[in-house]
């Protein structure tokens, strides 16, 4: 895997890890006061997922339609980690919610990608570049 995507990867590898945390391994919540801002973080985390696979495909030189193909990977990846939330084993279950905050967040990614771009300014910090 060439060295622009080793960002995405690592991310992505960091979004497994904490979405197929078992249930009794995470911290007990009155999850009615947190609902919102468990969506803000799955949004966040796949809207940097698209945003890091973006500057990945930039880099090599993508062709000009690379975004539906960052935006359609991070969207993939997200319904397929709540997917895997649903094995009986991890005592979690699967959320079209945060399906739709996932979906949210990489669609913000891309829209925040196309701002930056037409504006003519980077949008990952230096360090990631």
């Amino acid at each position: 895997m060439p060295g622009h995507f080793r960002w995405a990867l690592l991310w992505a590898l960091c979004i497994l890890v904490l979405c197929l945390i078992p249930g009794a391994a995470l911290p007990a919540w009155d999850w009615f006061d947190l609902l919102s801002l468990d969506k803000l973080v799955h949004a966040g985390m796949f809207g940097v997922l698209t945003l890091l696979l973006a500057g990945a495909f930039l880099k090599r030189g993508a062709p000009a339609n690379f975004m539906p193909l960052a935006v359609g990977l991070s969207m993939g990846y997200g319904w397929g980690t709540e997917m895997l939330q649903g094995l009986e084993a991890l005592g979690r279950r699967t959320d079209l919610n945060d399906m739709i905050a996932n979906t949210v967040g990489a669609l913000g990614g891309a829209w925040f990608v196309a701002v930056r771009r037409r504006k003519g300014r980077p949008f990952l910090p230096a360090l990631l570049r």
